[in-house]
């Protein structure tokens, strides 16, 4: 029945074992990891037009956005933004700064969780997807941590780029398929925010499509460089900073376990035609590559440009999450007296909530229609399904 919905709260962790079986087919996904600039509906700015314009030129599978000043913005990406496919919004997580948030095609992906990871200036954000095959493929599960490391030069922020980085280490998942995506800042490939994730000690490892001979400011990498888009301040379209593309900011790292599934010279920093711009605006000289309209979307949008590569699951034996003891999960939370429950819808809405007295608690979802949502205790997120 659908009246009430018994949520008995330490069932939420535990997933049953899949049977899963070898399988030769693939399915292709786009990747996608976007700096908003601080956007809201309070800063919107008219930028929701441009943002549209950008992501339907790129039609991502999955996009990993920074800089979310609060939760309006899940909501205006999945009904003005993300208009071609279901597109569903994981539900926000208010942290210390600005924050990260994902979008995904519902038709791809089912969410399974997210958490944060904290460090001493922004969460690192995970998030755990399983793919929808086609082709009768077993389902494969995706693990996304969305960085926005330390901004700035200097040792000092090099430091706590590095920090940030060696927490994310320390907590990073077992599963194979996994990647870390979002504003680095980082200078130099040296920096050991960067060499944490590439050559770590402990963890997981992460390569990097491009290598790591890479330069900023220099016009042999033109290419490459994701930031910034605008020569001068514009107040009028978020704020940001200026000073031209000369900068490689926003990566996208899929784990060892992917590096030959990456679509060959699929990895791109979008808007981007190579032309040298080094102190200059994305539409100066006239982008060769994108119209004069869409340049000014890019330009207007953000400071960052939007970077995107396409990879190959699929073919493999699934990757099932199965905690045979939850308590040791470290995604496992801490169940206490008066917790908050919330569900969401996939724009990332709250439509029901209460506060938990016990472990065991009845919420009345009777007003919801049946489909998809997500549940959330504490920092704990799960999809949860009504029906009829």
């Amino acid at each position: 029945m659908r009246n009430n919905l018994l949520l008995r709260i330490a069932a939420l962790c535990i997933f049953s074992v899949a049977v899963i079986a070898p399988c030769t087919a693939t399915d292709t996904v786009r990747v996608c990891t976007y700096n908003l600039l601080k956007f809201s509906l309070a800063n919107e700015d008219g930028r929701t037009s441009h943002f549209a314009a950008v992501m339907d030129s790129i039609r991502p599978d999955v996009l990993v956005c920074q800089e979310l000043e609060d939760a309006s913005a899940g909501p205006l990406f999945v009904t003005s933004v993300l208009t071609w496919a279901p597109y569903a919004s994981t539900p926000f997580i208010d942290g210390p700064d600005t924050d990260a948030m994902m979008f995904y095609n519902q038709l791809r992906f089912n969410f399974l969780s997210q958490r944060r990871i904290p460090t001493a200036l922004r969460d690192v954000a995970e998030f755990i997807l399983e793919t929808i095959p086609s082709n009768d493929l077993p389902p494969d599960t995706v693990v996304f941590y969305v960085v926005h490391l330390k901004a700035s030069d200097g040792s000092a922020e090099a430091a706590k780029r590095a920090a940030e980085t060696a927490a994310l280490q320390s907590n990073v998942t077992t599963h194979k398929y996994a990647f870390v995506c979002g504003d680095f800042n980082i200078y130099t490939p040296s920096e050991v925010a960067y060499t944490n994730l590439l050559a770590p000690l402990t963890g997981k490892i992460f390569v990097d499509p491009l290598g790591t001979s890479w330069q900023r400011n220099n016009a042999s990498f033109a290419k490459i460089y994701s930031q910034c888009t605008r020569d001068v301040f514009l107040p009028e379209c978020g704020g940001g900073v200026n000073g031209g593309l000369d900068d490689r900011f926003d990566f996208i790292l899929p784990s060892v376990e992917l590096q030959t599934r990456i679509v060959a010279n699929s990895y791109t920093a979008f808007g981007n035609d190579g032309v040298p711009r080094l102190n200059a605006s994305i539409n100066v000289p006239p982008n060769t590559l994108v119209s004069e309209n869409l340049a000014a979307s890019l330009k207007c949008a953000s400071d960052h440009l939007p970077v995107f590569c396409d990879i190959i699951l699929g073919d493999v034996k699934a990757d099932v999450w199965y905690e045979s003891n939850p308590a040791l999960s470290p995604l496992n939370p801490t169940f206490k007296h008066n917790s908050l429950i919330q569900i969401f819808d996939v724009r990332g809405l709250v439509v029901a909530q209460q506060v938990a007295p016990s472990a065991d608690q009845e919420l009345n979802v009777q007003h919801l229609a049946p489909g998809m949502y997500f549940l959330r205790l504490d920092n704990l997120i799960r999809q949860l399904v009504i029906s009829n």
